[in-house]
């Protein structure tokens, strides 16, 4: 394939150098403009660092292992290809065209006696739908998609009856609602290998399923519903489509937002209270109290009731290393999680903690007024 002066340049110094900063310093160019013309070298086959074979145009490489001989020249190599974002975005377009609407306005009627001033909150936290478990080898229940969806479904199904007449329904799920993003069934991040229940195609009509009939439950009992949806370690990409199926989804409904908030955390104000969702995973607990008001000062400043909600460590936790000090105005808190133990948590000695969900009542002006338990 023909390459442009720039690009055997780069090449060459690549070749020599082996060194993007380097390359960039010696060509008086930017990093980002070696990076993105090395990117180009690969996909057509003319990185002389690695072997000839040419990437296909819809996939991208995030990591190679190349076997060299004594005199450096390539003996073979192992490519791990990923669909450009182009295709992603191709199937995601596909899904929400498939649910578009789907959802039909609830038979929701206004009650006579709605608590005015009421928000009653729902966690839902790593659910990790498609987890496959045996509880023989982990010593806890047994665990794969239908038993997530039947967990999932029961435990919004029970706050629900608890939950009177709000005036408002937040269904939060708070990361890793999939067990797996990839049908490699690794985490993106670490690499770290799942044990993972059916297909992948199948793990994503799980998780459409269970989460629609959760919002289309929730929306018989409320005036307004709102959705919110947080990355987790396990579900980076799928939490991104899960939100735009919803919101094709419950298009034609009037009662259901879906939160569409792209930031790690996400937060609404009611009333005096603040309401913060994160997974949880990559930051030291003490450091919620400075990034929260740093993140949402407006919303800070205008409230004093304020909460973080995190899931990712499938148990409750609101002491050491969590800081919960009411003058630095945060409630910090990990809650429970759906899942089963897989074999990696059982043989890492993560066991004994209680499986659930739970559902929080706030009041505009007074806060906090209840929380609700459901233990599987």
């Amino acid at each position: 394939m023909s390459l442009t002066q720039r690009q055997i340049e780069i090449r060459d110094a690549y070749s020599e150098l082996g060194n993007k900063a380097a390359v960039a310093r010696k060509l008086g160019i930017t990093r980002a403009a070696v990076r993105h013309q090395i990117n180009i070298l690969e996909r057509k086959g003319e990185a002389s660092w690695y072997s000839g074979a040419i990437i296909p145009e819809h996939l991208k490489q995030v990591k190679t292992t190349v076997q060299y001989d004594g005199e450096g020249r390539v003996i073979q190599e192992w490519k791990r290809l990923v669909p450009q974002a182009s295709d992603f975005e191709e199937f995601v377009a596909a899904l929400c065209e498939t649910v578009k609407g789907i959802a039909k306005p609830s038979a929701f009627k206004p009650a006579k006696h709605v608590s005015t001033g009421t928000l009653f909150e729902i966690v839902i936290a790593d659910a990790h739908i498609g987890l496959y478990a045996s509880g023989e080898e982990t010593r806890d229940s047994d665990y794969d998609c239908d038993i997530a969806k039947k967990r999932m479904i029961d435990a919004v199904k029970y706050h629900l009856s608890r939950a009177g007449k709000p005036e408002k329904i937040v269904l939060a799920f708070t990361g890793d609602t999939q067990h797996s993003d990839t049908r490699n069934n690794t985490t993106e991040k670490s690499g770290h290998n799942l044990d993972v229940d059916t297909r992948f195609q199948r793990v994503i009509d799980y998780v459409v399923a269970a989460c629609s009939e959760c919002v289309q439950m929730a929306s018989k009992v409320a005036p307004d519903v709102e959705v919110v949806i947080v990355k987790g370690n396990h579900d980076w990409h799928s939490a991104v489509w899960l939100m735009r199926v919803l919101e094709a989804t419950y298009s034609k409904c009037d009662n259901v937002t879906i939160n569409m908030q792209r930031s790690a955390r996400k937060a609404i104000t009611w009333g005096d209270n603040l309401l913060v969702w994160t997974h949880g995973d990559g930051i030291s607990a003490q450091k919620w109290g400075q990034i929260i008001p740093a993140e949402f000062p407006k919303e800070w400043g205008a409230t004093k009731y304020r909460f973080l909600k995190m899931g990712h460590i499938h148990h409750k936790k609101t002491i050491a290393p969590v800081v919960v000090d009411e003058q630095c105005g945060l409630h910090v808190e990990f809650v429970e999680a759906l899942t089963s133990m897989d074999s990696w948590t059982a043989e890492s000695g993560f066991v004994g903690s209680v499986k659930g969900a739970s559902a929080f009542e706030y009041h505009k002006e007074k806060g906090l007024m209840g929380r609700y338990y459901y233990n599987i």
